[in-house]
């Protein structure tokens, strides 16, 4: 395969499965840009059912409670950056990423015009509830962004439409 670089935006540190699916589908010498949000992708109620449907009883319980949600949030934004970076090198892959606030989508965009990636991978952990709904990133990004775009599930081989 050609050498190029694809955008790739994790809510969930990358696995080694999750990495040797991208050299598969891009190739060993493609450059990895990465994007983990700081935000939460999903409101609390829709957090806690997708809980609730995966058998997490006490995150469900947490995410309803009175916690802040955005506790920790930066921290833990970067230690999916930082374990994704290492685990894409770790396979001899070129990386570079960063936590970004606010609309991941609008990150980017941002992407997309300085570094013009031939396709944007969205590796995530189940949101089951928006999946359904396609009102997840993937989705709002095949609406909005004029690349390819590709999302699968955090250690699976199978491609979400």
């Amino acid at each position: 395969m050609a050498s190029g670089n694809i955008a790739v935006l994790v809510d969930t540190p990358l696995a080694r499965s999750d990495v040797d699916q991208m050299v598969g589908l891009y190739g060993a010498d493609t450059f990895v840009q990465v994007l983990a949000p700081i935000a939460d992708p999903e409101p609390r109620l829709r957090a806690a059912m997708d809980h609730l449907v995966l058998g997490e009883l006490a995150d469900a319980w947490a995410t309803l409670g009175g916690h802040d949600p955005d506790a920790g949030s930066l921290r833990r934004a970067s230690a999916v950056l930082r374990e994704s970076l290492a685990e894409l090198r770790a396979a001899g892959l070129k990386a570079d990423g960063e936590a970004v606030p606010g609309d991941p989508i609008a990150a980017l965009v941002q992407v997309i015009a300085s570094s013009k990636p031939s396709a944007v991978v969205f590796v995530t952990r189940p949101h089951l509830i928006g999946d359904a709904l396609h009102e997840d990133w993937s989705a709002k990004a095949r609406r909005a962004l004029g690349v390819p775009v590709i999302h699968f599930y955090s250690g699976t081989t199978k491609l979400l439409s």
